[in-house]
């Protein structure tokens, strides 16, 4: 049962974990050579209780279907810091550890690929052993409030630049209000990349 969940699993579980409930007994079989496989079932990924059919070959010939009740748990890798990071702060890989735990679904909530946490920041001060989920980074900022960016204006083959103050942080992608700095005009922007934002026009 253990093969046949790994191999269904396959690299979403690090480890999985089986208890066979019943038959508690031994089963009578004739002598020879003895096979044995699940039964496959189409999109069960349940965890807890379960119950599989085992098909028996002795000496290559089918001789029974056994009923089988286990308790199957599966064992994740989640990442979790392993220091103290505060708020906005980015992650690098020597920040991260794998913390092996029980997951109790298989579309459970935590992380555990690197690349999804690597060069992103903390959402929210993360305490050291943390299990990270989703929620808990985001893209980096690439400005914060009161830092001197290029205001780039682009109609066509057009652009006109300008120097600005940003009024508030940023990721890229977002828009935040730049004050032009030789207008005096506040300028809602598109952030584009460390010190660049770009307005319509």
């Amino acid at each position: 049962i253990r093969g046949y969940l790994e191999t269904e699993w396959g690299r979403r579980v690090k480890d999985v974990q089986v208890t066979v409930l019943d038959p508690s007994e031994p089963i009578k079989v004739p002598s020879g050579d003895m096979e044995f496989h699940v039964v496959p079932v189409s999109n069960d990924e349940r965890l807890g209780r379960r119950t599989f059919q085992m098909a028996v070959n002795v000496n290559g010939k089918s001789w029974n279907t056994v009923e089988v009740l286990a308790d199957v748990a599966a064992m994740i890798d989640a990442l979790a810091p392993n220091r103290s990071l505060k708020s906005d702060e980015i992650i690098d890989g020597q920040d991260l550890k794998a913390v092996r735990m029980r997951t109790h679904q298989l579309s459970h909530p935590f992380i555990t690929d690197r690349e999804e946490v690597i060069g992103k920041s903390a959402s929210r001060p993360l305490p050291p052993e943390t299990p990270l989920r989703p929620a808990f980074v985001k893209p980096p900022l690439v400005i914060k409030k009161g830092d001197r960016v290029l205001i780039e204006a682009r109609r066509g083959g057009l652009s006109i630049r300008a120097n600005g103050v940003t009024k508030a942080n940023g990721q890229v992608g977002q828009t935040v209000m730049v004050t032009n700095l030789d207008s005096g005009r506040e300028l809602r922007s598109k952030v584009v990349a460390p010190s660049l934002v770009e307005v319509e026009f």
